[in-house]
């Protein structure tokens, strides 16, 4: 029979969650190149409120818990083969000689990569939930700061060994769950929108003459946009098929609950009367310790000595 025993029913352990949560601040950045379209972003993400509950499995679950963006900015860009126009002749020579008196201006377009591009800052522009299923892992931390110090100057440096208990991931899940609707709107002027930037300064007389060169530059770019008329859809698979941000959230929320920060801690030996005047706190090793969860509470126990 264990020692000790310590309970937390379900109420105190979303407490305990809540409290590591609000530490989740990941960032990251990427970019993809379709085409002539190419997109870079970067992103940080917070976790907003859920529901934790503890089953009867003897698992925890994470359900349909809020990401954050904070911040999403993306940014789309057009890559446009470099067109030269121009430089045809007005007035030629009069024969007998050959050659021109006066040429149209050469004019070279679409030189840089890209072209053109603009930024939309997405942040509460959509929302997106992760939901998984954890088992609670206790470790033991040797503390490396403790060193050759005795339990008690370790407990009073704050450099003690500690048990720690981590949230192992079972599975991880996110869904996209609601999207502005000026985000369609922003969207599905992307293409036209830059395009008509780009032909917006060009001389009035070359107009017609770009516009012919860069049709199917145009239709490309269109069809790597792919937009369709389930913009949710759209943007899972853009976010989470091509540019992978999903896969980042979902590995950041698994390795920050099982590696990084321990929902629940505890120095080993522990203080079960603290110091007074003279007399120094007196400690107890833990060994053993064993946790258990049921769908009413988490129970830990452990041996002394």
């Amino acid at each position: 029979m264990a020692h000790i025993t310590m309970a937390a029913n379900e109420r105190a352990f979303n407490k305990l969650v809540d409290r590591v949560r609000t530490l989740f601040h990941p960032t990251t950045s990427g970019s993809g190149s379709f085409g002539p379209f190419s997109v870079s972003y970067n992103a940080g993400v917070r976790l907003g409120s859920g529901s934790i509950d503890l089953q009867s499995n003897g698992t925890v679950r994470l359900d349909e818990m809020d990401i954050v963006y904070d911040p999403l900015n993306v940014t789309f860009g057009i890559d446009i083969p470099t067109v030269t126009i121009g430089g045809f002749c007005i007035i030629p020579k009069p024969w007998p000689w050959s050659g021109c008196l006066l040429r149209a201006p050469t004019i070279t377009l679409f030189g840089d990569n890209p072209d053109a591009s603009t930024t939309i800052n997405f942040n509460g522009l959509f929302q997106s939930e992760i939901s998984g299923a954890f088992s609670v892992d206790p470790r033991y931390f040797n503390n490396p700061l403790k060193g050759t110090l005795t339990d008690h100057d370790a407990h009073d440096l704050g450099r003690a060994n500690e048990w720690q208990l981590y949230l192992n991931p079972d599975w991880v899940d996110i869904d996209i769950i609601d999207v502005a609707d000026t985000v369609g709107n922003i969207l599905q002027a992307i293409a036209d929108g830059i395009i008509d930037a780009l032909l917006g300064w060009a001389p009035g007389w070359a107009r017609d003459i770009v516009r012919a060169i860069l049709s199917f530059t145009i239709d490309s770019i269109r069809a790597a946009l792919d937009l369709g008329d389930d913009i949710d859809e759209w943007l899972s698979n853009f976010f989470g098929i091509s540019l992978g941000l999903f896969d980042f959230v979902a590995g950041a929320v698994a390795d920050f609950f099982a590696s990084q920060y321990p929902i629940f801690q505890f120095e080993d030996p522990l203080e079960i009367l603290p110091g007074s005047g003279a007399l120094i706190p007196i400690l107890i090793p833990v060994r053993n310790l064993n946790v258990a969860v049921d769908d009413s509470e988490m129970t830990i126990s452990a041996d002394v000595g």
